[in-house]
Order: structure tokens, then sequence, then C-alpha cells
């Protein structure tokens, strides 16, 4: 059962969290108007989309080295 001040402080909490909720919606209504649009994604995309192709096309290639005449992938 909860006492008296655990109800305050979730009363606080819960109030701080809509305060700061709402505050920020409204700023980034107000400044989304302003911002200028987000540059197209380039035909390479980010250092992210590249670190993952790069770990696909190696993976790709160990299973791809890995396999014997017969088909079967062996363990490293």
């Amino acid at each position: 059962m909860q006492t008296d001040s655990s109800h305050r402080f979730a009363a606080l909490a819960l109030g701080t969290t809509a305060i700061f909720d709402v505050t920020g919606a409204v700023i980034y209504r107000v400044l989304h108007a302003g911002l200028p649009p987000s540059p197209p994604p380039d035909a390479a995309g980010g250092p992210f989309q590249q670190a993952a192709r790069e770990l696909r096309d190696a993976h790709h290639e160990a299973i791809t080295r890995g396999r014997g005449k017969d088909g079967v992938t062996h363990p490293a």
C-alpha cells in the first residue's frame, strides 16, 4: 500500500512529465516550420548502411568459402 508521500511523489513526477511533454511538443511545432528540409539520402547511404552492407558481404563470403564440394557447410 502506498503512503501519502509516495502519492505526492508520483503526482509530482507525472505533473513534471506532462509539463515538459506539452512544452516540448509546442516548441517542436513552432520551430518545425522554420527548419530547412532534410537533405535527400545519398546513393551509398550513411555510415550505418555502409557498415551493414560490408557485414552482409563478409558473412556471405565466409559462408560460401566454408562449403565443401558436397554443399555442406563446415565449421571454421
